[in-house]
């Protein structure tokens, strides 16, 4: 194996041993527990994370690190490997604040999970990439097959429910994230829809790819929501909204304080997210990623209106375009338990 294939080599069982699932990342992170605060006269909450999220926990760990979080309360992490861990959390209730998808938030409220939506803090993520200039636009997948990861992607959906629905004439297949990322390396696949950061990860491993179209753009483009997608962001337990009603309403204001200036220079809340996480996700390349990403902290109460244009516009793609929204399935300071609002 010549110099230059045995650098590419090494540079590709690098970044496939960052991605979760493979058996470095997974035994280092299973089950990791840390804690940031230990004023024994406080009480502990538990934050289920996972390390390779980007903007939507960035202005929460501002407030923890740089802000005034802990000084109502300690913080115990938990770090989730996979979204059937996540959904275990939601739906039995452990935990007091989780980061994660808004439809998967919802879908688990819909269960009868004491999940509130929270904030609202991830709206830009999803692009596809490729290595063929003639092929990096989603029009330019109708009728082909095209790679998506992680399984369970809710940019399948959203695209689908677009336009005409002309793309659903696209035959989406799901790969794990480690083997999509070795098959973009190697060329075995030459296009892909992707988050951030594994957008990043693939184009700094392969100089050959290139970024196409973002599914953010199509959706603001037909849906006429300028602002983006409510993809993600932190939910909140009304369990325990109810029992320690000021100390989440301090978190929410200290996050919502620390997320204003990050949105013009997100780069500046790297050094404030976990040591912990670096393993999973190195913070230079965090850096890269945040460069497309967008950054914008809201009370989900109050861009409720696009939450729930943006489930229909899932629930199209399903054809379950009438499931309810939980009562109280938006937390609110002040609101009172069985209110509607």
């Amino acid at each position: 194996m010549d110099t230059k294939n045995t650098g590419r080599f090494f540079l590709i069982v690098l970044l496939v041993l960052m991605i979760p699932g493979t058996v470095a990342s997974f035994a280092a992170s299973r089950n990791q527990t840390f804690e940031r605060g230990e004023n024994p006269s406080l009480p502990f909450l538990t934050l289920y994370t996972t390390g390779l999220a980007t903007g939507p926990q960035l202005a929460l760990w501002q407030a923890i690190e740089r802000g005034r979080i802990l000084e109502k309360c300690n913080i115990r992490v938990k770090l989730w490997n996979n979204l059937d861990e996540l959904e275990q959390a939601l739906v039995t209730g452990d935990g007091d604040l989780w980061l994660g998808h808004t439809d998967v938030f919802v879908e688990a409220a819909r269960r009868g999970a004491p999940v509130q939506l929270f904030l609202t803090t991830g709206w830009r993520k999803f692009y596809l990439v490729s290595s063929d200039p003639e092929n990096i636009h989603f029009d330019d997948f109708i009728g082909k097959s095209l790679a998506v990861s992680p399984p369970g992607s809710p940019a399948v959906p959203i695209l689908q429910s677009l336009g005409n629905g002309q793309f659903t004439n696209i035959s989406f297949f799901f790969e794990p994230p480690k083997t999509i990322l070795h098959q973009l390396i190697q060329g075995e696949v030459s296009a892909a829809l992707l988050p951030e950061p594994l957008v990043t990860k693939v184009l700094s491993a392969n100089p050959g790819l290139m970024m196409g179209e973002n599914v953010a753009d199509l959706y603001a483009q037909y849906t006429g929501k300028r602002r983006g997608m409510p993809i993600a962001g932190i939910a909140v337990n009304s369990s325990t909204a109810e029992k320690y009603p000021e100390i989440i309403t301090w978190i929410a204001q200290e996050t919502i304080r620390y997320g204003k200036p990050l949105s013009k220079n997100p780069q500046s809340g790297v050094a404030s997210l976990p040591d912990e996480f670096q393993q999973l996700m190195p913070k230079k390349l965090i850096e890269i990623s945040l460069q497309r990403e967008q950054l914008d902290v809201f009370y989900s109460h109050a861009v409720k209106r696009e939450i729930k244009e943006y489930m229909k516009n899932l629930s199209l793609a399903s054809k379950n375009e009438h499931k309810h929204f939980p009562v109280n399935l938006f937390w609110q300071h002040g609101l009172k338990k069985g209110s509607k609002k």
